[in-house]
């Protein structure tokens, strides 16, 4: 359970620290609002801004290129409807004002805190299925 925890926290934190660098990309803004246009329907479900979700994707990817040992072998395994699922659910709760809380427990190691934040700031269905995902690749 301490690697799932670990995986979570790294993920959330890397993903909000990327999204801060990446949200001064022009280029991934003009192809967001270019495919924005281009599918712009009602759907069913709360979907995730398509400009959050681009910097989220590259954020994750990027973190996954960087990382070593069992994080990166974790996202390496991950299917790519998972991968979109946790892309998804960060994305459609990140905000710049909770980067600097969230960061703060990863800097000081503060799983717990993380894991509160996460219960607090995520749905009951949310959290269900980030655990559902976790538990499809981290063996306690």
């Amino acid at each position: 359970m301490k690697a799932a925890k670990a995986f979570f926290i790294t993920l959330v934190v890397v993903l909000l620290i990327g999204a801060i660098f990446l949200i001064g990309k022009d280029s991934i803004m003009k192809d967001v609002k270019a495919t924005q246009e281009q599918t712009q329907s009602d759907s069913e479900k709360k979907s995730a801004n398509p400009i959050t979700k681009a910097i989220v994707s590259e954020a994750l990817d990027s973190y996954a290129e960087q990382s070593t040992g069992k994080t990166k072998e974790i996202y390496e395994s991950m299917s790519e409807e998972d991968k979109d699922t946790v892309t998804e659910i960060i994305a459609n709760n990140v905000s710049l004002d909770s980067v600097s809380e969230v960061q703060s427990y990863v800097n000081s190691g503060d799983a717990s805190g993380l894991m509160d934040y996460a219960e607090e700031n995520l749905s009951e269905e949310e959290l269900e299925e980030l655990k559902d995902i976790m538990s499809k690749y981290v063996t306690p």
